[in-house]
């Protein structure tokens, strides 16, 4: 059929040359490709070491020394939440709040919520603590004299913080205590007590940047120190409850915006630091000491007891 229109085919020769030449070819090709994509390919990762984050501050704490109070536990201390008289020098780093929510009887211009804490390893009582305090801040002579403000408490986040704490956590906590400008630690309100402190947060990769660091009282943090809460303090003798209302009221005007003054003679002003008092200075717990101070009512006891006299 292909000779009458004059096509002839190939012999099988020429067809098996045709396909060794193919066969080779296909075999250079594949291999030269393999050679050149080993110079091509992508170098496999490799595992290198993650440069380590920098070392973080720390906080260099100085207290003094801390005797041993070797005087009895009395009625004062069990309303101030004392238990005991025993030294801690360091606590465990962990809060416990006391205070829980309460409501605003309307008598005050200004509401500021305070939650009330101590830290684990103090073995106070709570709910003596919480009411000493709260008393303290609505005493006719306190900052809420004249119905300036209502100090209500609060579990939830607060306007005020107010932190029985050791030494140690004091210290390390508030810096500078007394400062109403930024010149403490860095502490959030609202933290755990794990995280109170930051002292990263005065370190910063750009040496020229400044970091932002606030201190306790822009905080809102007032952080009682748990030996002079134990001990009072020197000016105020035996009277260790105004001592104690002294701390708390010294400390929560430094968060209320007040800074501190001198005292040079006579009756010293809350905002003294009554710490280092002259003796020219007379002790004063109260920022308006010379408010009235109702009568507390009798007793139903004592009530009694009269009416037996009787």
């Amino acid at each position: 059929m292909f000779a009458g229109r004059g096509i002839s085919l190939p012999t099988l020769g020429s067809i098996a040359l045709v396909v060794l030449v193919a066969f080779g070819a296909g075999i250079g090709v594949g291999w030269g490709t393999g050679l050149v994509a080993d110079r091509l390919a992508a170098p496999e990762p490799s595992v290198s070491p993650t440069p380590s984050a920098s070392a973080t501050p720390t906080i260099e704490v100085s207290i003094p020394p801390l005797d041993p109070i070797d005087r009895e536990l009395d009625e004062a201390d069990l309303q101030a939440g004392l238990t005991t008289l025993d030294v801690v020098r360091e606590g465990d780093g962990s809060f416990a709040t006391v205070t829980t929510d309460g409501e605003p009887s309307g008598g005050g211009a200004s509401v500021r919520w305070v939650r009330v804490e101590y830290e684990e390893g103090l073995n106070a009582d709570g709910t003596a603590l919480g009411e000493f305090v709260l008393d303290t801040l609505n005493d006719p002579r306190g900052w809420g004299a004249r119905g300036r403000f209502e100090f209500v408490p609060t579990g939830g986040a607060p306007d005020l913080r107010i932190v029985l704490a050791s030494p140690y956590t004091a210290a390390a906590t508030c810096r500078d205590a007394h400062a109403t400008a930024p010149a403490g630690a860095l502490v959030d309100a609202s933290a755990t007590p794990e995280s109170a402190v930051d002292p990263s947060a005065a370190a910063s990769a750009d040496p020229d940047a400044s970091a932002e660091v606030t201190s306790c009282a822009d905080q809102g943090l007032v952080m009682l120190n748990h030996y002079d809460w134990m001990a009072g303090i020197d000016a105020y003798g035996d009277d260790r409850s105004g001592a104690r209302a002294y701390l708390v009221n010294h400390f929560v005007g430094h968060a209320l915006g007040d800074e501190d003054v001198e005292c040079t003679s006579g009756r010293a002003q809350v905002m003294a630091d009554q710490g280092e008092l002259s003796d020219d200075c007379e002790p004063n717990p109260w920022p308006w000491p010379d408010e009235p101070v109702p009568d507390p009512s009798p007793s139903a006891d004592a009530t009694a007891a009269t009416r037996d006299d009787a």
